[in-house]
């Protein structure tokens, strides 16, 4: 058995557009018999909206890094999410910090900030996000809390040192995001979770990764063939198995 691991946000997915071949080639890649799965930050809401208009079909996503699972029609698998107490003491240190933006994820509605400081044009990541009220903080499920601090690399890890040094949580920082997410989940969390709901073993599958992003480097390291691009950063291209020109190309020259 075959399974190929998609990040979406430079990957197969670029600021609301998906290259006109990808979705014949993932459904060549299943109907010859394999598993093609999502795995991206993207929440099931934000995922589920940014996919359809294409019409590709995928077996499983691992959405919120790792956080959230579903099959392939988006029903429900797996759940956690960040504390609350963590979301409420992030939001305290970060809400008066002028351009930086905080956001919440959810299981079923729009994704939301708690903070939006940055002026002007927004990320394209997040796309339409509503406000959330901080009120809301211990009464609702986050799986994934992301500070966005665009064009301030240093603020980034300032932040993320701050959240570090006081909660056992997850994290990841990639495209100007710090990402906040449960202890022990990530894009590999969800991988080795998936490969345990196949009942499959590791020596039975071949595991092909494809991501531009520092949080898909978890993924990567449980790949047999772990492919990036001529975008991702350096030590993302060291990293991998290859460097390819797309997702296509790579599903091309390593998958069959």
């Amino acid at each position: 058995m075959k399974l190929a691991a998609f990040d979406l946000d430079g990957t197969i997915y670029f600021d609301g557009h998906m290259p006109e071949d990808v979705p014949e080639a993932i459904a060549g890649w299943r109907a010859a018999g394999n598993l093609a799965v999502v795995a991206t930050g993207k929440s099931p809401y934000s995922a589920r909206r940014a996919l359809e208009p294409f019409g590709v079909d995928f077996d499983y996503y691992l959405l919120c890094n790792g956080t959230v699972i579903t099959d392939g029609s988006y029903e429900l698998l797996y759940e956690s999410h960040v504390p609350p107490e963590v979301v409420r003491a992030v939001y305290e240190r970060v809400r008066d910090i002028p351009k930086l933006d905080l956001y919440c994820t959810r299981l079923e509605a729009p994704d939301g900030h708690l903070v939006r400081n940055v002026g002007g044009v927004h990320n394209p990541i997040i796309s339409e996000p509503v406000p959330v009220a901080p009120e809301r903080i211990e009464k609702e499920a986050f799986p994934l809390v992301a500070a966005w601090t665009p064009g301030n690399p240093e603020l980034q890890k300032e932040i993320a040192q701050w959240v570090t040094d006081r909660f056992p949580v997850g994290t990841a920082m990639n495209r100007n995001f710090f990402d906040i997410t449960p202890p022990g989940h990530d894009k590999g969390f969800a991988l080795t979770w998936l490969l345990r709901l196949l009942e499959v073993e590791r020596s039975e599958i071949e595991l092909i990764t494809f991501g531009d992003g520092h949080n898909d480097l978890p993924m990567h390291a449980l790949a047999d063939v772990s492919l990036t691009f001529p975008w991702a950063q350096p030590d993302i291209q060291e990293a991998c198995t290859a460097v390819v020109d797309s997702a296509v190309k790579g599903l091309i020259d390593y998958g069959t």
